[in-house]
This record gives structure tokens, sequence and C-alpha cells, in this order.
């Protein structure tokens, strides 16, 4: 018995319909107006049920041979002089004037007789396939939306239906009559197929006439012509459709619709002498009255009742050469409230007789011919010349054909698994396998799929496939556009990422399951398409559930990995952001090429043996975790690409064993406490990627340094393809001030260097950078210094910087150097920290800054103003293409601009404007220098005690112009002297946000300097808004108050961690961050990092140095681990905040008492707190709203 879901299976006697129950299916419209509304339709599904056909014995294979010439080549219509012959009768000629006023009624409602036939044809076969078991969206959807007279066929048919097939179809053409046979092909095929194909024509009426019941618009097909091959298969049709009519599962959809069916048999009535006998007939079925005397009022009489009542008529034609019109018969009248089947054959005088009055109304033609499709998709697909081989295996195709039905895609897979075998064995096996479904595969976890396509796929397909075709296929599941077609050069670079396979290795795989129609391909826009049926992914997914490819527990909370049961098939394991501190001893992993275990804190120690098993592992993500030391196991993985072991801060030493893993390409060995880089390095030659860091070294006084060289001398030079070189150290290492100089010439010969971060600590070696070096991704930081126990700016600032790319940092300068001059110049981002001795930025030369697109100023002490002043020049641009501005503790800052106005490209791009701690700032804008900032959109002024105004200006009487036109946020703090905004001009009319802390003095917001319409949020403290005097109604609206025990940045939101900043450098915004310090550039890998664990790890970290462990300073934390660190006598404790799991917030810290007389303290904290916890009330968090100094903060370091 078949299955819920199962096509059926075409095989019935002749006079006899089987069972069906079919689904209805949308049809095409075919009026012009319809067309051009362009509605759009659900186009369901088409399967066909359960019991749809019975089955019986097969009988002896006999052929039936039709008389030659049955099949002529049809003449072309002349369709124009046909309707003119048609539409030019009068009522002298015999017809009635309803008649008459009917056919004109239904001229007006179609497109034109060329366009409609020539569609028809196409609208044909689309109908036709959509009551086979495919999907009709696929069918439909392009079809429909293309002008009337432009459609096309669906590109995708092409991977179903021969060549000939579709070319006959766009050109108007029947299809049958060829359909990649001979005429004495088609006398050869056997009696069984032509029996279905008969099934099929008259399964494809019903499910039309169900869907025209079912149509919220029942008006689209009116007429449909039914042909057949012979008048013998046309009174076995009736026979079917008379029988499916009566079945229970149609009658009543169909009988409540329509009046009837009314079966109009003309085959009794066989010659035109006849046809007022045949009248009268109509007559006595419509229970009319007899009218035998007057012809013309008889025929009137059945077109009136044709016309008021909605009949389903069915009318067979005659037999021979004699052919039926409708016209004379008024049934013409049924077209506009009823539908008329007319059953015909495709003799030679009927073909010549269409075209006539019957065809230009035909909205849909079934022909019993064009349902020998699956036959010819099997005999095209297989080779005929193996199908007509012999009795044995002709006898065993049709049987295969009639197992398949109507799926097109199941015959075509076993087809192609067919081909070029002509042992019937191998036919008889197929069919065996098309029959049975296989026990390996449990059924009930494909229901609601067709049986047909699940035996095929899985018996003859899938079981034979071998394990890397197999990951290629379920590697589909996460394509979601392979269910509607990508190029195949897009499906290919997805699986060579993925599953770490070359690209010959690939196309051969894509060919192999394009050549057996597992994959379908067309060809579109772009190039050659490669699509997935969906009932093959339907399947994959089911499949999925017992071949996972990827096992996927990330961030849930686990204690200690999933089951191993499932890990042998797994190609990705991806178990990062839980609690896991034990893993399995030796797991089974022979497909595994992925395995990410990073952020998982409590996990300290790899079994030995644990990577044995896992030949194939590709990328290795460690990253995070409290390992002490690299399992023995690793370094004999030979397939190892990617090894990312950024944050394992327990490893201090990178074992001689790493030089083993010779295809290595990637390591990340940033944040880690290694002291130098073995030699054995340098055997890495496939190294693309390296990050080293060596910036937790702290030397003792009395203990020797374990390695004298950081990184030996020509290890670097070995690694001939290295890309992306980062290297960051700590500037009190004394050993890097000799190691730089010797690795530098080695770093500067690396043809294929693309990014380079590195610190410089001498002005003269810049000498030595050669001009390519400028080509290049650089990041520099230049100058002699010691370590910053705190950062002078916010972290999010310094994550802009490092976000761009091209950037030179600048610390402790002195004058403007020749050698800072050419690095400069090739630079986007500047950050100069502590110039003792610059007054304004043009002392740099505006040419060589004109392209920065970031700057940051922090602590020189000795500037002035930015722009102008005696360095400058008048008509000189001013920074022109800068985006963002950052000025920090500049303690003599009067100005961003002194002297003339600068020309209006000066500051012209710029978009985000920060000044804090400014003490002797009192002009921010001039009225005249406003008109540069037409691009900024965000503006943070803190700390700047003598600002009394945002804009300074005499008078703001008669200005009507509106000012900084695309501000969308203002943050106003500790500005003890604002009395107001923008001294009364108005300002951003897009601002949204807008707060206020600690500006006494301010007390009114005015309508003329707030004019926006989009402010959505005001903040400020609850007691400033009480005291504010005329607060308007729309402001009440929007206000916020800012609580003052909890952490105020944070509710500010500031500006750098936005999702609607758009103001940086040029950057990606998914760059990696890297902790707070002066020679830790940035990393420069982060592929291994899902988008939840960047989140997690990409944050701002900062240190101090108290004489107090402030294990409490005003937060809440947990203590969570300790560990012994290199050169310390006391070990280092982490803590993280207490609302981490609850919450999720990501703060932590870590304490290491670093002195014990006088007691000292290092602090390093990393990440904001985003749960509302008190803040910490002390100025070096760079957040507090407070002015409070620490005394060990050195501020001249």
């Amino acid at each position: 018995m078949s299955k819920a879901g199962d096509s059926p299976k075409m095989k019935s006697e002749a006079g006899e319909f089987p069972k069906m129950e079919v689904k209805p299916f949308n049809i095409l419209i075919s009026d012009t107006d319809e067309f051009l509304k362009k509605e759009k339709s659900v186009f369901p599904k088409m399967e066909l049920e359960a019991g749809d056909f019975s089955k019986t014995e097969l009988k002896p294979l006999s052929i039936l041979k039709t008389e030659p010439g049955e099949f002529p080549k049809k003449e072309p219509l002349d369709i124009s002089m046909r309707m003119a012959k048609f539409f030019g009768k009068t009522k002298s000629e015999g017809i009635s004037a309803s008649k008459t006023s009917t056919l004109q009624r239904l001229k007006s409602l179609l497109p034109p007789l060329e366009s409609k036939i020539s569609l028809r044809r196409k609208k044909d076969l689309m109908n036709l396939l959509c009551s086979y078991s495919l999907d009709a969206r696929l069918i439909y959807d392009d079809f429909k939306s293309s002008p009337y007279d432009e459609r096309r066929l669906l590109l995708k048919l092409e991977a179903f239906l021969p060549k000939e097939i579709i070319r006959d179809a766009e050109n108007g053409d029947r299809y049958g009559s060829s359909f990649g046979f001979g005429v004495a092909d088609l006398n050869f095929i056997p009696e069984a197929i032509l029996h279905m194909a008969a099934d099929l024509a008259v399964h494809q009426l019903i499910q039309t006439l169900i869907s025209i019941c079912k149509n919220e618009n029942p008006c689209h097909i009116k007429c449909i012509r039914l042909s057949t091959r012979s008048d013998v298969e046309k009174r076995t049709v009736l026979t079917k459709v008379s029988a499916a009519l009566n079945d229970k599962h149609h009658a009543l959809d169909i009988l409540n619709s329509f009046r009837g069916p009314l079966t109009i048999d003309a085959s009794r009535y066989p010659t035109s002498e006849t046809e007022k006998e045949l009248k009268q007939h109509i007559c006595q079925l419509l229970q009319l009255s007899t009218i035998e005397d007057d012809d013309i009022l008889c025929t009137r009489q059945i077109e009136d009742e044709m016309s008021r009542s909605g009949y389903l008529v069915i009318l067979v034609d005659r037999d021979g050469e004699e052919i039926v019109d409708p016209q004379n018969l008024g049934l013409w009248g049924t077209l506009l409230s009823g539908v008329l089947v007319f059953i015909t054959s495709d003799s030679p005088a009927s073909q010549q007789n269409k075209g006539g009055s019957t065809d230009w109304l035909v909205d849909l033609e079934i022909r019993t011919n064009e349902h020998l499709l699956p036959w010819v998709v099997f005999c095209h697909n297989v080779g005929k010349e193996f199908v007509y081989s012999s009795n044995a295996i002709l006898t065993t195709a049709q049987r295969i054909v009639e197992e398949c039905g109507c799926h097109l895609h199941a015959i075509l897979l076993v087809a192609k698994w067919l081909k070029n075998h002509q042992d019937v064995r191998n036919w008889e096996l197929s069919l065996l396998k098309l029959q049975c479904a296989d026990p390996l595969h449990d059924i009930h976890n494909f229901h609601g799929l067709n049986s047909i396509i699940i035996n095929a796929f899985l018996n003859l397909i899938w079981d034979e496939m071998n394990k890397t075709q197999r990951n290629f296929l379920l590697t589909c599941l996460i394509i979601p556009k392979i269910r509607e077609g990508m190029v195949d050069d897009e499906l290919m670079n997805h699986w060579m990422s993925s599953l770490f396979v070359d690209a010959g290795e690939t196309e051969k795989i894509l060919r192999q399951l394009v050549e057996n129609s597992i994959f379908l391909q067309f060809n579109g826009v772009g190039g050659r398409y490669i699509w997935l049926p969906e009932e093959t992914y339907q399947m994959l997914e089911r499949l999925y559930t017992s071949y996972p490819l990827f096992i996927e527990k990330s961030n849930i909370g686990l204690t200690e990995p999933p089951n191993t049961d499932k890990w042998p098939n797994a190609v990705r394991i991806e178990l990062a952001g839980n609690k896991i501190s034990e893993l399995p001893q030796s797991p089974d992993c022979p497909e595994l090429k992925v395995l990410m275990l990073q952020s998982n804190a409590d996990l300290t120690k790899i079994p030995s043996s644990f990577f044995v098993h896992m030949p194939l592992l590709c990328i290795l993500n460690l990253s995070y975790t409290s390992v002490r030391e690299l399992p023995r196991s690793l370094f004999f993985l030979g397939q190892l690409r990617e090894l990312y072991l950024k944050g394992c801060e327990c490893i201090m030493k990178l074992p001689p064993e790493i030089g083993n893993l010779e295809k290595l390409e990637k390591l990340d060995l940033d944040e880690t406490q290694i002291t130098h880089l073995p030699k054995e390095v340098q055997k890495l030659t496939n190294m693309q990627s390296l990050t080293l860091c060596f910036y937790e070294y702290h030397a003792k006084k009395n203990k020797p340094y374990s390695c004298s060289t950081i990184i030996p001398s020509g290890v670097l030079s070995k690694l001939k393809r290295l890309e992306h070189l980062c290297i960051g150290v700590n500037p009190d290492d004394e050993r890097w001030n000799e190691n730089v100089q010797v690795i530098l010439p080695e770093i500067f010969g690396l043809e294929c260097l693309q990014t380079l971060s590195i610190y410089i600590p001498q002005l003269e070696l810049l000498k030595l950078i050669p001009a390519h070096i400028f080509e290049l991704d650089f990041r520099f930081i230049v100058g002699r210094h010691r370590q910053r126990i705190i950062s002078s700016i916010p972290p999010a600032t310094d994550v802009e910087f490092r976000q761009s790319d091209c950037s030179l940092k600048f610390v402790k300068g002195e004058g403007v150097p020749d050698e800072i001059k050419m690095v400069l110049r090739h630079s986007k981002a500047l950050y100069l920290d502590r110039h003792f001795t610059l007054k304004s930025l043009s002392e740099f030369e505006m040419k060589n800054i004109e392209q920065l697109r970031v700057c940051i100023l922090a602590e020189c002490k000795e500037m002035l103003t930015i722009g102008g002043g005696g360095a400058a020049k008048e008509d000189a641009d001013m920074l022109p293409h800068l985006l963002f501005l950052s000025l920090f503790h500049m303690k003599n800052l009067r100005s961003i601009w002194e002297g003339p106005t600068p020309p209006c490209s000066s500051f012209g791009m710029l978009q985000s404007l920060s000044l804090q701690s400014c003490p002797k700032l009192t002009t921010l804008f001039s009225l005249d220098f406003l008109g540069n900032f037409s691009l900024l959109k965000e503006l943070i002024v803190n700390d700047c005690p003598k600002l009394s105004t945002l804009i300074s200006c005499g008078s703001s009487k008669h200005i009507a112009h509106t000012f900084l036109p695309k501000l969308s946020k203002l943050l106003l703090l500790h500005l003890p002297e604002l009395t107001s905004i923008s001294s009364g001009l108005h300002i951003g009319p897009v601002l949204k946000k807008i707060a206020f802390y600690d500006c006494p003095k301010l007390c009114s917001l005015s309508d003329n300097e707030l004019v926006s319409k989009e402010l959505t949020v005001i903040k400020g403290e609850t007691s400033w808004w009480k005291n504010l005097e005329g607060r308007r109604l729309k402001f009440e609206k929007i206000f916020s108050p800012i609580h003052e025990e909890a952490d105020m940045m944070t509710q500010l939101g500031t500006l750098e961690y936005d999702d609607d900043n758009n103001s940086g450098s040029g950057g990606s915004m998914g760059a990696p961050l890297q902790p707070t310090g002066d020679a830790t550039p940035l990393s420069l890998n982060s592929l291994a990092l899902s988008g939840k664990d960047f989140q997690k790890h990409s944050l701002p970290m900062w240190h101090i140095e108290t004489g107090h462990s402030m294990e409490y300073d005003g937060y809440m934390w947990r203590k969570y681990g300790k560990k012994d660190i290199l050169g310390e006598v006391h070990q280092r404790s982490y803590y993280r905040c207490i609302n981490q799991k609850v919450g999720g917030c990501p703060a932590k810290k870590k304490i290491q008492r670093i002195q014990d007389e006088p007691p000292l303290y290092r602090i390093t904290y990393k990440g904001l707190h985003t749960c509302g916890a008190p803040s910490l009330n002390v100025d070096f968090v760079c957040f507090s709203p407070t002015n409070y100094t620490n005394p060990h903060i050195s501020s001249n370091q």
C-alpha cells in the first residue's frame, strides 16, 4: 500500500478510472486585464494522495501500433482570418442576435489572438507540470510576473525537461508530437505507458476543475480542450472522466460549484445532418421545451439557459473526420457562467479543423500525448538505445516509470543511476529499491514526504555515496539560498571554506552531484546556477539528525561536553562559552575539521591523547581558557591550519614542537604569558597570519632573563608567505630595544606582507622603513616611554583608533621630527600622546595631515589650539577628510581654531567631536566657523569648566539659519559655567538624544535652540530638571533621569558603542579589541570567534596601581580563580561581576600584588558594567562624574 503523499501508480484498464484524491492547484490567468493586474496567487505544492490509482497485476507486454500519419505536422493557423470569419457572421447568416452579443462580449474580454494562442502553448505546459509532483511555486512565480507578451518558461525547468520540449513551448509550437521521439518511435511506446498518459490527462482535468471551484475568481479558465490520440482513446477518457466526476472525493467540490455535469456525446450523432437531433437531445438534458420547427430559436433557447446557469458541460466530439462545432449548438453561452470541457481526438481531420471557431476560445488544452512526458524524460536521460535494447529492459523500464508516476525528479534520479547500464539485473534492482523502504532508515522520520522520492534518494543515491559526498550535501543545510538557486562558484567557495577542501576536489564533487541530478542546474544571469529541490532539502534535514555534521552547544552553561556518540560524524564542534572543566580522554573524530573550545574559563587541562583521533582537524580555538600547557598530541595534527590561544594567560611557554605543525597558517598568541618565541617557528613556512604578545612579561632585577632575545634572528625571514604580522611587547622590556633593530630588516623583506603592527622605540629606526611598507596597512607606535598604569582616554575612544588602518601613535615627543612627518604623510589615524612642545597641529604641516580620518590628542600640555595660529596658512585646508576628533586632558587648550576663518572644507567631513578635561577652553565654535561642521553628528563636551556656551556670537537676533544640520547626539557633562547651549541659535534639526550632567547654571531649555522634532530622549539629574525654568510639555514626555548611584556613562550610552554611530574611520567595526597600552597593537585575527564570542571578548581594558587590594571598589565581585605568575611572588586573583550569570554583565578584574613594602597592587579591569551596579567613584576609571585624584597615578610618565 502507498503511504500518504505517494505518487499514484498509473495503471488501469480501459474504461475504468481508479479512485484518487486530488489536491487543487492554481491556474494561470488568461485574460489580459488579469495579467496586467499581476495578482499574486499562492500555488501549493501538487502531490497525489494515497489511493489515487489502483494497482493491478502487470499484463504481458503489448505494443500499441498506430497508423502511419496519425501525427501529421500541423500547418500554421491563420488566426486573424478565422476570427474575422467568426465575428463577421451576422444574423442573416443564421446567428441569433443574442449569440452575436455573447460573442462580442467574449471578444472584449480577450487579449490579442496571436499573443493569446502563443502564450497558451507555454501555459499549457506549465499547467501540465503543476499537476505533477513539483513545487508549483517554482513553475509559476517568474512566469506570472512577466509581461503578457514576453513570458518565458522558468529557467529551472531546464533541469527537468529535454531542450526540444522547452524550445517548442517557447516558440508556441505543440511539443507533444515530437517529444524527442520520431513518429516511428511513438508507435512502439508500451501500452501501459499510454494508459498512464490517459490517466494523467484526466487527473490534470480534475485538478483544473477543482482549482476553478476554489479560486476567488473562477472565470480565469472557461474552455478546456482534452485531446486524445484516437477515437478509441477518446471514449476511454470519457469513461474515466465520468468515473472521476462521480467519485465522492471530487463530486462535492465540483457539483457544489456547477450545475451538472452535463455530458453531451456528439459521437452518437455522427454527421452534421443529425445536428438538429443533437440540439433536441440537449434541450431534453436541460429540461427545456423542444422546438422542432425553428432551429435558430432552439439554439437561442440553449444559449440563454447556458448563460444564466453555471453548467459544467462535457462535450464529446464526433468520431471520424467530421467534428462538432459548439458554436452551432448554442454552447458558447456556457463560457459566461460555467465551464466547457471539449473532448476530441488528434485525428488528421480534427487537427485541420482546429484553429476555427473553437481554438481561439480555448483557455487550456490537455493532450494525452503530452502526458507521455514521464516516459520521455526517463528515456532521454537513461538513453533510448538502452531502453529499447531488449524486451526485458523495456518491460522493467515501463514498470519503473509506472512506479515513479508523475514524479519527474524521482524519474531523473533513477534514470541517471541506470545510465549506460545494459545489465537487466541492475534495472530490476533499481525497481526493487523503488518499491521497498530501506530498513536502515526510519521511514517515520520522513513523514509527509513522497515515498517514491524517499526510496529513490535513500536507496539509490544516499546509500551509495561516500562520506565526503554526504558531507558536501549536508553542509547545504546552512545555505538557505541553495533552495532557490545560487551561482556555482559561490557554492564551491562555501564548501572550500567550511569543509577545508581544495578547489579541484570541490569541483569534482559538484560535477558528480549535478550529473546524478541530485543538484539541478540552469543557466541564468551571472553564470550557471545550482539548486537543491525542496523535497531533497527536507530529506537532508531529517538525515541530519542521524548524521550531524555540526554540533553547536555554545553559551548554554554546559559543565561537561555532550555525549561523544555523535562526534565521529561531526565536521564542526562548537562548545564555546560554557563551564566545561574536563574533556574526554581520546574521542573518535575522524571527520572533525573545526573545534571551538574558547571561553571555557574552568578548562585547565587537556588530556594528553585528546587529539590522537582527529587527523583532519584544521581549526582549533582554545582562546580565553585556563589551559596551562598544550598536550603533545596537538603537535601531531598534520592538517592543522589555524590555532587560536588568545587570552590563555596560563600559557607561559610555547613548546618547540610547534614546528611540527607545518601546515599552520594562522597563530594567535595575543594576551598570553609567553616570554619569547622558539626558533622552531621558522619551520612554519605556510604561516600567513602571526599575532604575538610579550606584553605581560615582568623582569626581576635579581633574576636573569630565561631568554635574552624575544624573537630569534632569522625566524621571521623564513616565513615567506606571511601576510599579517602583529607584535605586542611590554615597553618596559629592555630586550626589545636591541631585538627590534635585528628583526625590522627581516620584516621589511617579507614580500607578501599586507598588515604590520609593531612598537618602534627609537625614532632613528623609522629611517629603515622602505617606501613599499607605507603601501601596507601599518600600525606603528613610536617613542620611548614606560608602560602606562592607566590609559588617559576612555577605552571606547582607544577602540576607534585601533580600528583604523594606517595608524601612527606618537608618544612623549618633542618638536616635529622629519621621520614622524614621513610616517604621518601616509597615515589615516594619529594618536598624539603627551607631546611636550607642540602648540598647534598645524606645525606638522597641512600636507602631512590632510589625509587623516581619525585624530586623538591627549595630554599635549603646550597645545593652545588645534588649527590656526602662527603656523597655519590662511588659504590652507585643515584636516579636510577628518571624521573623528577627540581631545583629552589638554591643559592649555583655548579653542579649536584661532585666527582668520579657514576655508569651508577645513573640518568639513567631521562627524564626531569629543572634548574632555580642557580647563582653559573658552571657545568651541565661533559663528563664522560654525558652517564648517555641517556633517557633525555627535558632540561630547566633558569637564570644560570655563565654557559658557557651545557657540560664541555677539547676538542671535535676525539669524534664522539652522546650524549643525546633521547633529543627532549631544552630551554636555561637568560644565559648571554653561548658561546656554547655542546662544539662542537654532541647532540640530535632527537631534535625537541629548544629555546634561553637572550643568548647574543651565536654567532653561529654549525652543529657539532645540528645534528638533525628532528628539526622543533628554537625560539629566532629577534635581536639575525640577529646578529648570519653563519646562515644555514636549520635553516632559521624553525626559529620562540619570541615577547618580549607577554608572553614568552606561546610562548615557556613549556614542562609541551606539549602533547608529557611522562616524568611524573606515575600519571594520568587527575588528577585535586589545587591552589598552602603548605597546599593545590591534589583534589581526578574530576569524575563529563567533558573534557572541566577539561581543564577550571585544572589551576595553585598563590598569591601575594602588596601595590597597581593592577587593571592594564600589562594585560587587565574585572571585572565581587564582594562579601562580612567572616572576611574581604572589598569586594573581581573578574576579567577575556578581551579575554575570543573571544579567550577563561582562565586567572582570584581576588583582596582582607586585610589591610587599610598601604594599602595591596592580588591578586590571576589563569590560564595562552593564548591570547598573554602583560605579567606582575614582577618576582613573575614566567614566566617573567626580574629580578624584589618585596619588598612585603618575601623569608625567
